[in-house]
Order: C-alpha cells, then sequence, then structure tokens
C-alpha cells in the first residue's frame, strides 16, 4: 500500500478492512452468479487452478462457471443464494474463511422447493491485487425438499442471464 501519512499501525487496520470487504464481495459475485446462472460471473470469483470440492464432486476454476451454470439451468427454475456469518483469517496474499450459506430452489416443473443449507470451507488468495478462491470444499448440512407454497405477487419481472434488472442496475457508465 502506498504511504498516505497514516500511522502504520492504522494503515495495516485499513489494509485489514479492504481485504476483508474484497473477500465478502467474492461470496456476493458468486451468488449473484449462480442466481443469475452466469457462467463467467461465476468463474471471476476463482483462480484458473483452483480446486472446489463440490458435494463430492471435484472441479477446477477454469471450467467450474459453466458447470455450476449447466446444473442451475437444467435442475432448477429459479434460485435465491444467501451467505452469512463469514469468518475470515488473513495471512499476507492469503486466508482462509468459513461461510454459511442457504439457497432456495424451485426445481424444474415448478411443484417442489429444495432448501439448502451449510457451510463452505474456503481458501483464498490476492494475485495481481485481486482476491479470488483457491480451493473450496461445500459442506452440505440440511437438504429438504418441499411442496411449492407460494404466492404470486404483482411486480417486476426477473430472470436468470444477462436480462435480469441487476445487470442494468449495476452497469457504471
Amino acid at each position: 500500500m502506498e504511504s498516505t501519512g497514516l500511522s502504520s499501525d492504522l494503515e495495516a487496520k485499513l489494509r485489514e478492512l479492504l481485504d476483508r470487504d474484497a473477500i465478502r464481495q467474492v461470496y456476493a459475485r458468486y451468488a449473484r452468479g449462480i442466481d443469475r446462472a452466469d457462467a463467467a460471473l461465476i468463474t471471476s470469483v476463482y483462480h484458473p487452478d483452483a480446486v472446489e470440492d463440490h458435494h463430492g464432486e471435484t472441479w477446477d476454476g477454469a471450467t467450474i462457471g459453466e458447470k455450476l451454470k449447466h446444473h442451475s439451468l437444467h435442475g432448477m427454475d429459479r434460485t435465491i443464494t444467501h451467505f452469512t456469518n463469514i469468518s475470515i483469517a488473513l495471512d499476507g496474499d492469503r486466508a482462509g474463511a468459513e461461510a454459511y450459506y442457504m439457497g432456495l430452489h424451485v426445481l424444474k416443473g415448478g411443484e417442489k422447493r429444495l432448501m439448502s443449507a451449510g457451510r463452505t470451507f474456503d481458501r483464498f488468495e490476492r494475485r495481481g491485487g485481486e482476491w479470488r478462491f483457491i480451493h473450496r470444499v461445500i459442506c452440505p448440512e440440511m437438504l429438504r425438499i418441499m411442496p411449492l407454497d407460494e404466492i404470486t405477487v404483482n411486480g417486476p419481472t426477473t430472470e436468470r442471464g444477462q436480462g435480469d434488472p441487476s445487470y442494468e442496475v449495476l452497469r457504471v457508465g
């Protein structure tokens, strides 16, 4: 970090806050990528040589975006993914994290909902100034298939992919 005139202690604390925020943004991009079925967005949170143990299947960072997009589009009509209680340990350009997750998914056919909850155990590396996953273990602790019992409300239409209103509102410029 370039000298700012701040004390070295304050500068170190600022760097730690910025690193923690950048790692939390990785989780936010991942969730958005899954929910929008956006392979490029999913891939953007992994270093190409990353490895993920995803419910017993092993995937690499270079191809995981397409695999998760395919899985999501072919098995589910809609998804909502949340990460909470993110604990982060920093060590220079490396970090470890435990994150709790919850996903709500409308399964294909629209008659059933899957609720999944668990934790992820993640290793990060900062390369070229950017934090990304280098190793992940997805550890489901609860899976439940339930009837779809939602009501329809009037409001904006959302969709998976680039046509979703979020792409327009998040576009800078």
